[in-house]
């Protein structure tokens, strides 16, 4: 390599890897506001399968089956409407007690603890989660009971803000360690937790190593629990300062969240705060109206709380924008005022440096008209003379072979002594019309090679019943000879006439009659036939 290359491989190659990542970023962010535009298409998907959800429910009078039917319809409401997952978790509370069957009012109690919670109802969470015993619950009932616990008070440090929180961070803190000690090595709760305690104690390359395990690798993109995971691997980056993984991770954690039709979410509150420290004020007010709505939609009184507080930051950085548009465009006028006076001033320049140049131009396409016309003129003159020459030659040649060919017939016959038949042969007139036949064939020929159209554009300048139409293909009739002659720039009567082998008076006749019989005025009408297949009237003349 040369060392000139090597030198701007090294100066170019740190601004590719500088704009890659942001490439890679913007592409994520376009996908996902696509995928913004199927909102309403996932959220009736996810509507249409609750409905035969509840279209399902109570079909079945057997107390286990109504268990199973509230489970599954409370799973498909709990991210979608708080609202909706209290009251069948309400439904399925009452149905174990009315078996007094102590699993299921404990997994009933779990999952309306954890509605109340996400919902903003902390004094109703905690204490029903304080009715549970540990020792009524199963194995794995006890890892979500802790998360339950962990979860409830998340959500209570989250409403009363950073500097109240402490205390229910370190409840937060042990509930997750207690989970951790019952929960399944590999299942999706305990990665999930075990990552972000890595992540909250700075050992991200545990962290990293526990998050890319490929029970959440290979979870599916269109999941609750793919969204909770990449919004997972967006806190790593966010701790890591990698604001622009961070951004790709929260822009798929809200994909999945759109696909899954969960309401409860952060991924677009936190994508919005993000936007808006990039400057991109359009795509954080979209994403921050976007979490306001499933917040809204989902009822949750936190969520509520935590993005009308994004809003006032948005509209001031609106109100900044429109002041900064307006200084802009202040300067902008007044550069605009001084290139407009600089513009008049060349503009009157330009009118008289116009009418200058318009009279050369006008000069110049006369004369560029006019050479234009004579290289038309000498281009057809020499196809003409190619054709012709060419023609002449092959005809000349083969004259020669012909008289060559007499002139040993003549030679053999007299030397057998049949001068009677040579007499004969030299007083017949046979020979030479069977070459003038021959030669006016070459001569249609060569010049309907030429002027393919001649004959169509002739008769259009005739009434139907004066056109003329040769019998045989590619030949012309004697009439038609005559004007192709004059096409071909030879107007003399005279040399036409010995052309053709015709009088001066059948050539001069022939010329009237048509002239007399075009449609067109008949001073006009061999001009006319010197345009067909050329540019311009004047003739083309070749030697004849």
């Amino acid at each position: 390599m040369k060392p000139g290359y090597s030198v701007f491989l090294l100066l170019i190659l740190p601004v590719f890897m500088g704009i890659s990542p942001l490439l890679a970023q913007h592409v994520w962010l376009e996908k996902l506001d696509g995928t913004l535009d199927s909102v309403a298409e996932y959220d009736k998907k996810k509507e249409a399968h609750i409905n035969a959800l509840r279209e399902n429910l109570g079909r079945s009078t057997d107390a286990s089956q109504l268990y199973k039917d509230y489970q599954k319809i409370y799973q498909a409401y709990q991210p979608y409407i708080c609202d909706s997952a209290i009251y069948y978790s309400r439904q399925l509370l009452a149905l174990a007690e009315a078996n007094h069957d102590v699993y299921w009012s404990n997994e009933a109690k779990l999952q309306l603890a954890r509605a109340y919670a996400s919902s903003g109802l902390y004094h109703e969470a905690l204490p029903l989660m304080g009715s549970v015993t540990e020792e009524s619950l199963t194995a794995e009932q006890l890892g979500r009971y802790y998360l339950t616990y962990a979860d409830s008070y998340i959500y209570l440090g989250e409403y009363v803000g950073s500097n109240d929180n402490g205390a229910y961070v370190t409840l937060k803190n042990n509930y997750e360690d207690l989970a951790l000690l019952v929960l399944p090595k590999n299942s999706y709760d305990y990665l999930i937790l075990s990552g972000k305690k890595y992540i909250e104690s700075g050992e991200f390359k545990s962290a990293h190593d526990v998050l890319m395990a490929p029970e959440l690798t290979q979870l599916a993109t269109d999941t609750r629990k793919y969204a909770i995971y990449t919004s997972v691997m967006a806190y790593l980056y966010a701790q890591q300062g990698d604001i622009d993984r961070q951004q790709e991770f929260l822009a798929q954690a809200a994909m999945a969240d759109i696909r899954a039709s969960v309401k409860e979410n952060l991924s677009f509150r936190n994508l919005a705060e993000l936007m808006l420290d990039d400057g991109e004020i359009n795509r954080a007010n979209s994403y921050i109206k976007k979490s306001m709505d499933d917040a809204n939609f989902y009822n949750a009184r936190l969520r509520n709380i935590q993005t009308s507080r994004v809003f006032p930051i948005i509209n001031k950085s609106y109100q900044l924008e429109r002041e900064h548009q307006r200084k802009r465009l202040q300067t902008l006028l007044v550069a605009i005022s001084i290139l407009s006076i600089f513009l008049v001033i060349a503009i009157a320049k330009v009118i008289r440096q116009n009418k200058r140049l318009a009279k050369a131009r006008q000069t110049l396409a006369e004369t560029n008209l006019e050479l234009k016309q004579l290289n038309s003129l000498l281009s057809e003159s020499n196809h003409i003379k190619e054709e012709y020459i060419g023609r002449f030659l092959d005809l000349c040649s083969s004259y020669i072979d012909k008289m060559e060919d007499f002139r040993k017939s003549l030679h053999k016959k007299a030397a057998t002594g049949k001068f009677d038949e040579i007499s004969r042969q030299l007083k017949s007139a046979e020979y030479l019309d069977e070459e003038l036949r021959e030669f006016y064939h070459n001569f249609d020929s060569a010049f309907l090679n030429i002027f393919p159209d001649f004959v169509t554009h002739f008769n259009q300048m005739l009434s139907d019943d004066e056109r003329i139409y040769p019998k045989q293909p590619n030949t012309l009739t004697p009439e038609l000879r005559i004007f192709a002659l004059m096409r071909l720039g030879i107007t003399d009567g005279t040399k036409i006439a010995r052309f053709l082998r015709f009088s001066v008076t059948t050539i001069y006749n022939y010329r009237s009659r048509y002239r007399n019989k075009a449609l067109i005025p008949r001073d006009d009408f061999e001009k006319e036939i010197m345009k067909i297949g050329g540019l311009s009237a004047k003739p083309t003349s070749i030697p004849i």
